[in-house]
């Protein structure tokens, strides 16, 4: 069911920014325009038993395609495995919506390097509505008291986790674009990485968690983009999106990160 969704995440991440209805028309194919049947859609199979080619016009399409539809069944995979170990029902679901999002504005920032606001306000309103649940189940006291820890590390918040979280996530990136603005003279994050992180805050809070996300980020965008140096793909001077990055460490987190926030610690903390 995930890769099935994917399939849908990958019409929404071509249509969307070019302002084009997501359900209409149907799928079909961009070179010969033949509308594609369950045969060319049926999700991961159809590209492998297809060769990545149009069964009608013979036309190869790319294999994001497939790609989209693994990492969504995945996250769906990563989702219920939270709710066995018991994130419960809402926050499972959140979860998946919100990988679901990261994915398509992974795909929309590599191709037209913009991260939309619209994937960036539906995490941001399903961190905050988790946090609201976790309220109404909990009590007030545990939302206006947050604890976390992690071994010996330990902090508490006295003010709703998500929207500490949110302000956290956007003054960090802030701070971090601006800095970069002064030393290299020219951006290093755009707007839509700093709403990203905001939004990414609701649900890993303002401590230990957004740190290590914070960390991954980095890593991740030292992984991908010193190869792209390295093999002349992109230039010094060329602009390389961040966005990607900073979705692909925010899936990890949301789906891994009780087990890497602790890693994290272990390593950087004193």
């Amino acid at each position: 069911m995930g890769a099935v969704i994917g399939s849908f995440l990958n019409v929404v991440a071509y249509r969307w920014p070019r302002r084009e209805s997501v359900v209409s028309p149907p799928s079909h194919c961009m070179s010969c325009g033949v509308r594609l049947t369950v045969v060319d859609l049926f999700p991961v199979f159809s590209y492998l038993l297809l060769r990545g080619r149009c069964r009608h016009c013979g036309r190869r399409f790319s294999p994001r395609y497939m790609l989209v539809e693994i990492a969504a069944g995945l996250c769906a995979v990563g989702s219920f495995h939270l709710y066995l170990q018991g994130a419960g029902e809402l926050r499972s679901l959140g979860v998946f919506v919100a990988c679901a999002a990261l994915l398509v504005a992974m795909c929309i920032d590599i191709d037209w390097m913009i991260l939309p606001d619209e994937t960036t306000v539906l995490i941001a309103v399903v961190g905050i509505v988790l946090d609201l649940a976790h309220l109404w189940e909990k009590g007030v006291g545990a939302a206006i008291g947050f604890h976390e820890q992690y071994g010996v590390a330990e902090y508490t918040v006295h003010l709703p986790r998500s929207i500490v979280g949110l302000l956290v996530g956007y003054g960090l990136f802030a701070a971090v674009g601006w800095g970069s603005q002064l030393v290299f003279r020219k951006p290093a994050l755009g707007y839509g990485d700093v709403k990203l992180a905001a939004a990414l805050g609701t649900f890993l809070g303002p401590g230990y968690a957004f740190g290590a996300y914070f960390l991954l980020s980095v890593v991740i965008g030292t992984l991908v983009s010193v190869p792209l140096l390295v093999l002349g793909i992109r230039g010094r001077r060329d602009y390389i999106p961040f966005g990607p990055m900073m979705a692909a460490a925010g899936i990890l987190m949301l789906l891994f990160g009780d087990a890497i926030t602790p890693w994290v610690i272990a390593r950087y903390s004193v």
